[in-house]
């Protein structure tokens, strides 16, 4: 881990809190008690995590904003505001979880979807030409 000191305030750990190996955690930055951050996150500066934020690997989170007590991030989301806590959240930029999930699924169906675009637009052209 990489812990920042502080510039204009200290960097601070909470209690209990766990850091994982490849975790930077930026200037000024608390991060309350009993939190797990998981590996390779990155902290900006200036960020506050309140108690018992669960932050899984490769999350990134901007400088200046406050992650909310009880929130999950998961794996791979790009945090760039505030979260409020007790919910779960996904992506880039992070979102709730369960809507991120349903927009993954719906652009998995993209390809069919435009096939079927085509497959329509070709049987309306053989209706006009008639």
């Amino acid at each position: 881990c990489t812990v920042d000191r502080g510039v204009t305030d200290e960097t601070s750990i909470g209690d209990g809190t766990k850091l994982d190996n490849q975790v930077h955690v930026g200037h000024d930055t608390k991060i309350g008690k009993h939190c797990i951050v998981a590996a390779q996150v990155g902290i900006s500066g200036i960020v506050r995590i309140e108690d018992y934020a669960l932050i899984w690997g490769q999350v990134g989170i901007d400088r200046d904003l406050t992650i909310g007590k009880g929130a999950v991030i998961l794996a791979q989301s790009g945090v760039s505001k505030t979260l409020a806590g007790g919910k779960s959240y996904f992506g880039s930029p992070a979102g709730d979880s369960k809507e991120r999930m349903k927009e993954y699924v719906s652009i998995k169906k993209i390809p069919e979807l435009l096939k079927r675009v085509d497959e329509l637009e070709k049987l309306l052209e053989k209706q006009r030409g008639k």
